[in-house]
């Protein structure tokens, strides 16, 4: 059983992240709008997951207070996350910026001006790459332990695919920027694969936390408030600013959303 769940993780995490840094590398631009309809339709899915999954088995071993307590510190737990990589990424763009002004205030010819600003810009993407990079490995560890946790519940390879659509964007959003810098191809797709490993190590703990039922309950819990946070504060927002096909986003996102209801139904 320990085995299935690894292998569900390692389909969903590093290939899925692996898939998506390849995309990012052949396709030249992927359109924002692909991108969007990408995020639309995972977000929907990884949505039902935790408020018909996830949240009522957590209920149902743990209470009341054990769904409650979880998803609370699932959401602020990826919120620190956000916070110091948000932090992190505005630090450096700043860093970069003063750098290629100071640069170009002593340039009265422009060409130096012109250089440090193209270097400056390939910098800022690559520093930005590697900062998605550390944040989408962290973020990863709470959806691999609700696949550990859901395996217990029968839902292991559910999760699994619906993971699976989560992280393809994810790795074109580590791909893209670093693609842009020049940073050649075989780093761009080991940090892919790199960025999806913490998720076998999130699923190992999470099966083992769910041999207890409590702890399942509050492992369950967490994860579900992990991937509320992440669906709501970044995954639909973006796949609404990315394209102004907003009904069919939304279309996608219910579709996602019952398409959970009904597989939830049917077992």
């Amino acid at each position: 059983m320990l085995l299935r769940v690894i292998l569900i993780a390692v389909a969903a995490g590093v290939i899925g992240t692996l898939i998506g840094g390849i995309i990012g590398i052949i396709i030249k631009k992927p359109s924002k709008t692909y991108i969007s309809l990408m995020f639309s339709f995972a977000a929907g899915a990884m949505l039902g997951v935790a408020l018909f999954e996830l949240l009522p088995e957590s209920f149902e071993y743990g209470g009341i207070w054990a769904a409650l307590i979880g998803t609370v510190f699932g959401v602020g737990f990826i919120f620190l996350l956000d916070i110091l990589f948000k932090k992190k990424k505005d630090e450096v763009g700043d860093a970069l910026e003063e750098h290629a002004e100071a640069v170009c205030a002593k340039d009265s010819k422009g060409k130096d001006c012109k250089a440090a600003l193209a270097t400056s810009d390939k910098r800022k993407l690559r520093k930005m790459g590697f900062v998605i990079f550390i944040a989408m490995a962290l973020h990863s560890i709470p959806e691999g332990l609700a696949i550990g946790a859901g395996e217990y519940l029968g839902i292991g390879l559910l999760l699994g695919i619906v993971l699976f659509l989560h992280f393809v964007p994810e790795g074109l959003a580590i791909a893209l920027p670093m693609k842009a810098s020049g940073v050649k191809v075989w780093k761009i797709l080991l940090l892919c694969v790199a960025a999806g490993l913490p998720t076998v190590l999130g699923a190992i703990i999470g099966y083992y936390l769910g041999m207890i039922e409590v702890l399942l309950a509050y492992a369950l819990s967490f994860a579900a408030g992990a991937m509320l946070y992440v669906v709501l504060s970044e995954m639909l927002p973006t796949a609404y600013s990315y394209s102004r096909r907003h009904r069919l986003i939304t279309a996608l996102t219910l579709a996602g959303v019952l398409l959970i209801v009904i597989f939830t139904a049917v077992l």
